[in-house]
């Protein structure tokens, strides 16, 4: 049985999707894990009051607020790469809608052939019957 390039390139094309999908969603639960750190040491920080150890405060208050930041960083570096997997499952299914659209041009052409063949035998039925 001859190989169909085309089927191929279409299942290569749906396990691009598929990849680009599973992706997106492992970006997503990082940048929620991300959110959920940085939602900790916000409540942290607004937790602490200046009163509850006064000559351990300002190392505490430095101590969260750096982490704060870090956490803010580690929050946009996982907005960065959600939104980079998305462009991905973008492109794939780009790519994917593409196979489509030549599967169907091919079918279209098939038809052409197939009706231009149809059309030779009816005229060399009638030729045929012409001449007898």
């Amino acid at each position: 049985m001859k190989r169909d390039p085309l089927a191929t390139l279409e299942k290569l094309r749906r396990l691009e999707v598929t990849t680009a999908q599973r992706r997106l969603a492992e970006a997503r639960t990082r940048l929620a894990a991300e959110e959920a750190a940085a939602a900790a040491v916000e409540d942290a920080l607004r937790g602490e009051s200046a009163d509850a150890a006064p000559f351990t405060y300002g190392a505490f208050l430095a101590r969260l607020l750096a982490a704060k930041q870090a956490q803010a960083a580690a929050t946009a570096r996982a907005e960065a790469a959600m939104e980079a997997e998305r462009v991905s499952v973008a492109q794939a299914r780009g790519a994917e809608k593409v196979v489509g659209m030549l599967r169907e041009r091919r079918a279209a052409a098939e038809r052409r052939e197939a009706l231009r063949t149809g059309q030779t035998r009816l005229d060399e039925m009638s030729q045929a019957m012409r001449g007898a």
